[in-house]
């Protein structure tokens, strides 16, 4: 077993290192930059179904089924792993521009 990390001056302990799962190589240089030494990660590549459009436009219904699902994703994801995982989604928009670029761009 790996050697406890300590992580900044949080008191935090992390077991193991964190697993970064995108496909996207432009996301692991950004974590990577922000990140630095701070917290003991690895990156995992593997491109998860992202989900499209405005939360704002979906039925309650749909979005709790949403929700469940990709809690279900992330939950998979840490049992493939067996340890913590980070997944990570960002969407640009300007109301200026009504919404655009968007989830699409």
């Amino acid at each position: 077993m790996a050697a406890a990390a300590r992580v900044g001056g949080s008191g935090l302990v992390l077991s193991r290192p964190v697993t970064f799962v995108t496909g996207n190589a432009k996301k692991l240089e950004e974590v990577r930059a922000i990140l630095g030494h701070s917290i003991p990660f690895h990156f995992l590549k593997l491109d998860l179904p992202e989900l499209q459009g405005s939360l704002m436009k979906f039925p309650k219904k749909r979005l709790d089924w949403l929700r469940k699902r990709y809690c279900f994703k992330v939950l998979i994801l840490i049992w493939k792993v067996n340890g913590p995982v980070l997944v990570e989604d960002t969407c640009l928009c300007f109301n200026a521009l009504k919404g655009l670029p968007g989830p699409y761009m």
